[in-house]
């Protein structure tokens, strides 16, 4: 196969398909590599900065990354040994700019 483009990316991930997303809606035309045989459908955690989620909103993708997630208020790590709490972590503290969202398999 040949193909011709501008740009190469390396990787099918959130950023290099954001990345051919925008080039392609600039006029410039990218080549996406990806060392995966399938697509898959697993559930994750999806964190991104403040200036990530500024990104995707230039794309136009964060208003439906946002419905379609849930966002997690904070994390709670406890010991699979003795069962008490070892961490407790707020997403919301003052200061900190950060947006944790939860991938349903739906």
């Amino acid at each position: 196969m040949e193909a011709e483009a501008d740009v190469m990316i390396v990787g099918a991930g959130i950023s290099g398909l954001a990345t051919s997303l925008g080039l392609h809606r600039l006029g410039i035309g990218s080549f996406v590599l990806e060392s995966s045989d399938s697509l898959r459908t697993t559930g994750f955690a999806f964190a991104r900065w403040i200036n990530a989620w500024k990104a995707l909103n230039a794309l136009g993708l964060a208003n439906s990354l946002r419905q379609h997630h849930v966002t997690l208020d904070g994390n709670v790590t406890s010991s699979r040994i003795t069962g008490p709490q070892t961490f407790e972590m707020s997403f919301k503290a003052k200061g900190k700019h950060i947006n944790i969202q939860a991938c349903s398999n739906d």
